[in-house]
């Protein structure tokens, strides 16, 4: 179990990312500073991009929030395939 802070950053449709700690990444607890709506769905990213996580929000209280991870998209598989073909 991983209890230590790690950055990243979270997005979805019509937004700017915004930058997140996700404090227990193996229970998915994630904390915004000044967050304010937030979608039910919407993306999360812990390696700039590289990899994308599509998640789901599960609870919210004021600024630490529980998501579930739908499924991982990896962007540089996708990139490659784009050059590629």
């Amino acid at each position: 179990m991983n209890k230590h802070p790690t950055e990243g950053r979270l997005f979805f449709d019509g937004s700017q990312d915004l930058r997140i700690i996700a404090y227990d990444v193996s229970r998915t607890v994630v904390h915004s500073d000044r967050l304010g709506l937030l979608p039910i769905d919407f993306y999360i990213t812990f390696d700039d991009f590289l990899t994308v996580a599509r998640c789901r929000l599960t609870w919210r209280y004021r600024d630490d929030f529980g998501v579930v991870i739908d499924r991982w998209l990896d962007l540089r598989q996708r990139i490659a395939g784009n050059q590629a073909g």
